[in-house]
């Protein structure tokens, strides 16, 4: 590893919580998910399923890209640990997340395309994780780095999806 992921991921360390890196827990979630569908017997797919699969799959792909490229051009970090050196408000409508989106949706892709019920565990898993462990200390270090202005933020924009005007509910982790 690289010189400023270390030094981001030890400035993260003040918290004393479990360190979780999404991409890693995305991919490791993935190979169990497959592997127990694999264990558990094929379910089939339909071609259609197959391509709305594939089709998630994209978009999940292309909105962490897209998330990933913006904090690149801000130069700040896309560690979760790391010190923050932008805030990064360009999808200020959809969500204060978009990489974790994009990689809850990729897994949702793969359960979709394989058809397996098992493996719609996996996003499920995924996001309760990130939304429990790993982005609340991201909101600590963002309120702390970025103060008044993250507050703002983050009352106006949700957490995961902008499902608050759909299903009234007072958590955060819902929109």
């Amino acid at each position: 590893m690289d010189e400023t992921f270390a030094r981001q991921t030890e400035i993260g360390r003040g918290y004393g919580t479990l360190h979780i890196h999404p991409p890693l827990l995305a991919g490791a979630l993935l190979i169990t998910g497959l592997l127990l569908h694999l264990a558990l017997g094929h379910h089939g797919a339909f071609p259609f399923l197959q391509l709305v699969g594939l089709l998630l799959v994209a978009a999940g792909t292309g909105l962490s890209c897209y998330a990933a490229a913006l904090f690149a051009a801000l130069a700040t970090t896309k560690n979760p640990y790391g010190e923050p050196a932008a805030l990064v408000t360009a999808l200020p409508i959809i969500t204060r997340n978009p990489m974790y989106v994009g990689l809850t949706t990729v897994l949702f892709g793969f359960a979709v395309f394989f058809g397996s019920p098992v493996m719609v565990l996996v996003p499920i898993i995924f996001a309760v994780v990130i939304d429990q462990i790993v982005i609340p200390q991201e909101e600590r270090t963002m309120a702390r780095v970025h103060g008044e202005q993250y507050e703002v933020y983050k009352n106006r924009v949700p957490r995961w999806l902008p499902l608050r005007r759909f299903i009234r509910s007072g958590s955060d982790g819902i929109g």
